[in-house]
């Protein structure tokens, strides 16, 4: 079992793959085998005729992922690292990722804003309703776009775009919510259209959907499109915070951390409960830091006692 990677590192520094012990479990070639080889190869003064072959080759061609050698004609490689030089082409998706959240960056005065919360109360909330409506699927994200929901609704300075050639900022009278997510090539942001109106049931069952699809490639353009505000869970990959870039044209994103077990003062006492921050980016031109704290201490405060909030919805 070879990856492509490995394949081209051999092909560069001429090796003969069959040539390579493998020291991997199931008999696979890793990239630190490659390196070895061509460390005792080089060591020993064989193969550079081979090797000056491969390092022109690798000079004048694209490799088949996209990359190419640095300039200079050479492509360096740390054997303990596994670091080189290399250039990849922004194409694609890439591009489109980087002119967005460039064009975020550019027009979008933004500002950070976050708080550690007690997660205690949402974490049993999720567990009630695992027992008690299994079927429903309710996880944490959403139960947190149900509150986001809830927070717009109360903070609609939020819910809205700046349309700067006419000079106005666009409220808008539905909640479009954005949620950041993973997909085959990159980052994507599936839009779960008319949320504001969705029990957490049908969120739910709406957010499964659209996440499952942007996984697998499958959304439509107009599938991402259309939001009005995004929900950035993090934490998923093990992180406990970060200061979100606002996804344009949109005028705030809530990010949500891991949550994990710390120190907590309850009643004077310390105690360990389960924690996660939040942090809310905004666009400073629709809002000032009063609204910003407000919608962010209604998010926090429904995440440390969300059951008035989310009966009956």
């Amino acid at each position: 079992m070879i990856s492509p990677l490995v394949r081209r590192l051999a092909r560069e520094y001429g090796l003969d793959l069959f040539s390579v012990t493998p020291t991997a479990p199931g008999g696979i070639i890793t990239r630190r085998d490659v390196e070895a080889a061509r460390a005792a190869r080089d060591d020993s003064g064989a193969g550079s005729s081979g090797e000056s072959g491969a390092a022109a080759e690798s000079a004048t061609s694209v490799a088949s992922d996209g990359t190419r050698p640095s300039a200079g004609g050479t492509t360096p490689t740390t054997a303990t690292t596994g670091l080189r030089d290399e250039r990849v082409p922004l194409t694609g998706i890439r591009r489109t990722i980087a002119d967005r959240l460039s064009r975020s960056r550019s027009e979008i005065p933004d500002a950070t804003t976050w708080v550690d919360v007690d997660a205690t109360g949402l974490r049993s909330l999720k567990d009630d309703l695992e027992a008690t409506v299994p079927e429903a699927r309710i996880g944490y994200l959403a139960l947190l776009a149900r509150i986001v929901v809830a927070g717009l609704a109360r903070f609609p300075e939020l819910n809205a775009s700046v349309d700067t050639e006419a000079g106005e900022i666009v409220r808008k009278g539905v909640v479009n919510l954005s949620l950041a997510a993973q997909g085959p090539r990159g980052l994507v942001v599936p839009v779960v259209h008319g949320a504001s109106a969705m029990s957490t049931e049908q969120l739910s069952a709406a957010i499964r959907d659209v996440i499952g699809r942007a996984r697998a490639g499958t959304l439509s353009p107009a599938e991402m499109t259309g939001g009005t505000f995004t929900l950035n869970n993090y934490g998923v990959y093990g992180v406990d915070g970060s200061t979100p870039i606002i996804n344009h044209p949109e005028a705030g994103m809530l990010g949500v951390g891991r949550i994990v077990d710390k120190p907590w003062v309850v009643d004077g006492a310390l105690a360990v409960r389960p924690v996660t921050q939040l942090s809310l980016s905004f666009d400073h031109r629709v809002c000032d830091g009063g609204v910003a704290g407000g919608f962010l201490r209604y998010v926090a405060d429904c995440v440390e006692r969300p059951g008035a909030l989310l009966a009956g919805l």
